[in-house]
């Protein structure tokens, strides 16, 4: 790809490239989904990719397939959310549920402002030092 300046033998700003670039942002992901939105796309995308061939994919480790193939459909979980959108398709039914749960309830209490973030994410952590951490030091 080669960009055009109307200005020769001059140096090119940034400026002079502003209608050939892709736009910073794209506005329809700029804002948070809701806790329920979110929760529907997971159960949804789980759902969705509890079949024989997805889990052959999975098992093969041929992520970006999956990826793929559900990206569109699932487009706003993708963007807002691409860590929770890859753990969704590379756990597939081995996903933690009850941690994805916890988690929420923890970003419904940030967003009522009953805790804040803070709070929420030494709590969260807190949790899965007791989960995973002091297990394995046993």
């Amino acid at each position: 790809m080669s960009f055009n300046t109307s200005q020769t033998n001059q140096s090119a700003s940034l400026e002079d490239f502003k209608d050939q670039l892709p736009p910073k942002q794209q506005k329809e992901f700029d804002e948070h989904l809701d806790v329920e939105q979110i929760k529907s796309f997971v159960y949804q995308l789980l759902t969705e990719t509890d079949c024989p061939e997805d889990n052959r994919k999975r098992e093969a480790k041929k992520f970006a397939d999956l990826r793929g193939k559900y990206q569109q459909k699932y487009m706003p979980l993708m963007m807002i959310y691409p860590a929770l959108f890859n753990m969704v398709i590379e756990n597939g039914k081995n996903f933690d549920l009850a941690q994805f749960e916890q988690m929420m309830t923890m970003i419904s209490k940030v967003r009522r402002k009953e805790v804040t973030e803070e709070a929420a994410s030494q709590k969260f952590g807190e949790e899965m030092v007791e989960k995973y951490v002091k297990p394995k030091l046993d």
